[in-house]
């Protein structure tokens, strides 16, 4: 009889072992999807479409309390390459060059891709103590960024082509990945739906008000995104905007720009296509 009361107690906490260890194994699983997912879509109609402006402030919270990572903690960057000094094709030297080397800027980088690879702000995180947001919308992507350890805002979502928010299918394709003609929530290999939010949103919800530079590198809705930025409340000192994707032809992003008070200074293209970005300043 003690034997089987033995036997009978390990069984019970053998099978106690394996519920916890099931558990332990869940949350780590749980845990890697919400670095994959940074923020679950919220399909709120009530706080998605025309209906709904920018500076809502139940979209500003929804924003900043769901889809903003703020910077870690930790303070060693855990790059794949740490001796490439600039990561950038060219357009964190123009930048640098038009700020005089400014320290302690601020930068929005929509495109980010995994925070390292051909990243245009990297530079000036490392060398001058800048910080700022990056925003990538592919979560595979956002994924390895999580990992970097970058000194900046994190956030997987897009930026609006719209002046409102919006959910919308987001085709993957690493550096090419953007936001597809699909309707969100169809099933389609290769895509996934992705929350996006105007421009001036992410200011608010930072509470920030000067913008340093803006690299926006979005494969085609660069010149969509560009026209809900209400310039008129906003101070943006320096852009780099690729052009070579955009419909109406780069000759449109310029006219716009310049209606906007911005004076083209330089362009950076690469001859294998991994930049072609125009660099603007505000006149």
């Amino acid at each position: 009889m003690f034997y089987f009361k033995n036997v009978k107690f390990f069984f019970i906490i053998s099978l106690l072992l394996m519920l916890l260890l099931f558990i332990v194994l869940q949350t780590s699983v749980m845990n890697e999807m919400l670095v994959v997912n940074s923020a679950m879509i919220v399909r709120d109609d009530k706080l998605n479409g025309p209906n709904i402006r920018m500076d809502d402030p139940r979209l500003i919270e929804k924003l900043r309390s769901l889809y903003l990572v703020p910077p870690p903690n930790k303070t060693d960057l855990n790059l794949d390459n740490p001796t490439v000094i600039d990561t950038s094709m060219g357009q964190a030297e123009k930048i640098r060059e038009i700020l005089g080397n400014k320290k302690n800027g601020f930068f929005i980088e929509c495109g980010a891709l995994d925070g390292e690879v051909r990243s245009n702000t990297l530079n000036f995180e490392r060398f001058h103590n800048w910080t700022g947001l990056l925003i990538e919308a592919d979560p595979l992507n956002y994924a390895n960024m999580v990992k970097k350890n970058r000194k900046a805002w994190l956030s997987q979502t897009c930026l609006s082509i719209h002046p409102y928010p919006e959910i919308v299918s987001f085709e993957q394709n690493y550096n090419i990945g953007k936001i597809s003609s699909l309707r969100p929530g169809s099933v389609h290999k290769g895509h996934t739906d992705v929350q996006c939010f105007p421009f001036y949103t992410f200011l608010l919800a930072l509470n920030i008000k000067q913008v340093d530079y803006f690299s926006l590198d979005v494969e085609g809705s660069e010149l969509d995104v560009l026209r809900t930025i209400p310039f008129d409340k906003v101070d943006i000192k320096t852009l780099s905007v690729e052009f070579v994707h955009v419909d109406k032809g780069k000759q449109s992003i310029l006219d716009f720009m310049a209606s906007k008070n911005y004076r083209y200074h330089s362009n950076v293209t690469h001859p294998d296509w991994l930049a072609n970005d125009f660099i603007f300043t505000k006149v």
